[in-house]
């Protein structure tokens, strides 16, 4: 058995997974969906940050999926087409199989568009093999994948419509607008959740999910686990640095108990990911202890879910990155188009405690 599968492969074969990988600068997590004996795999979002250590996803695919029966990646999800959540797919996609895949159909025009053309070159692959090729539509309505259950809360048919209108630079500039969030739920009595939000904005969230998601009796935006929006990213709350009036009430309706943020530290980033004033706001709705970073340590973050509804979550101690890290190497993939700057400390907490989580 290889590294890669000693590390990731979840406890049973009833728990559906969610290993949210140190990729450096960008985004993926890789989910484990039971599935009759066995699990399906998906990774959502993909990044080849050589410069800051991250996985090297080709080499930690292959092993991983050379040790199952079913040797394929299943799902490859794309939130939206920016390089740190699309980095070397050709790679990817070359080295393994990858039977489906679903996207949020934005284009941003010629600009702007070496992610968009790798997700189109992946789409023929998957078309020409009889996959499904997926654009991802906010809806109501609820899915599933096996044992399963998910929402597509963004991007909606009116955000579609009225952006594909606009020229490519308005496009590319709402991108974060047009991209896709999805909740998934397992367990039984109670599910539990856990929310991809890929980089969606405060527009997005403010003008388009919150209320019709949240609205009602129906709360389809409540989550146990939070994604950090835009790796910890202040544009989650704000239009810009100075904006005096932060958006806050999609994290009174998620209601979160843990966040995880995917970025490298924030001396690292290019961005000064997470931003400190966007830290302070999720400290309002949630215990410090609870604000999980991968770039502490370089950690694989794991969210297990039981059958019976509880949970846990822990980590590698880094032990993924320093199998399949990338060592000394330049990285090729810069990031997205955030030009905002934060450079403060960060503090994390330290190693997660392995602890059951019970149902809310």
């Amino acid at each position: 058995m290889s590294k890669a599968s000693d590390i990731l492969t979840p406890p049973s074969t009833d728990v559906m997974r969610f290993a949210f990988l140190y990729v450096g600068q960008g985004e993926a997590t890789l989910v484990f969906i039971p599935n009759g004996g066995s699990h399906k795999t998906m990774l959502i979002d993909a990044n080849q940050g050589r410069k800051t250590g991250g996985v090297d996803l080709v080499r930690m695919l292959e092993d991983l999926l050379a040790d199952r029966d079913d040797d394929h990646l299943n799902y490859f999800v794309n939130t939206h087409p920016h390089m740190d959540h699309a980095g070397e797919l050709d790679e990817i996609s070359d080295a393994i199989t990858i039977d489906n895949i679903w996207h949020s159909g934005h284009d941003p025009g010629n600009d702007h568009d070496d992610a968009y053309q790798a997700i189109q070159r992946l789409r023929e692959k998957v078309q020409d093999a009889g996959g499904e090729d997926i654009e991802l539509r906010g809806t109501n309505d609820t899915a599933s994948i096996s044992n399963a259950e998910y929402n597509v809360l963004s991007p909606a048919d009116h955000v579609k419509e009225d952006i594909a209108g606009e020229d490519c630079d308005a496009r590319y500039r709402r991108i974060h607008e047009h991209c896709a969030v999805i909740r998934f739920k397992y367990g039984s009595p109670e599910s539990v959740n856990v929310m991809i939000t890929g980089d969606s904005d405060k527009c997005a969230w403010s003008e388009h999910i919150t209320e019709y998601h949240g609205a009602g009796n129906e709360n389809r935006l409540r989550s146990h686990v939070l994604n950090a929006s835009h790796h910890g990213s202040r544009t989650f709350f704000k239009t810009c640095e100075d904006d005096k009036e932060p958006y806050r009430r999609h994290m009174e309706l998620i209601e979160p108990e843990y966040l995880i943020i995917s970025s490298p530290l924030q001396e690292d980033s290019p961005h000064g990911h997470p931003h400190d004033d966007a830290l302070e706001i999720y400290k309002e709705f949630m215990d410090e202890e609870n604000i999980l970073h991968t770039g502490d340590g370089k950690k694989t973050i794991f969210v297990d879910i039981s059958l019976d509804g509880t949970y846990q979550v822990t980590d590698d101690s880094g032990e993924l990155a320093e199998e399949y890290g990338f060592k000394d190497e330049d990285d090729n993939n810069g990031g997205d188009d955030d030009s905002s700057k934060n450079r403060g400390p960060f503090i994390i907490a330290p190693k997660i405690d392995q602890r059951p989580m019970g149902e809310k």
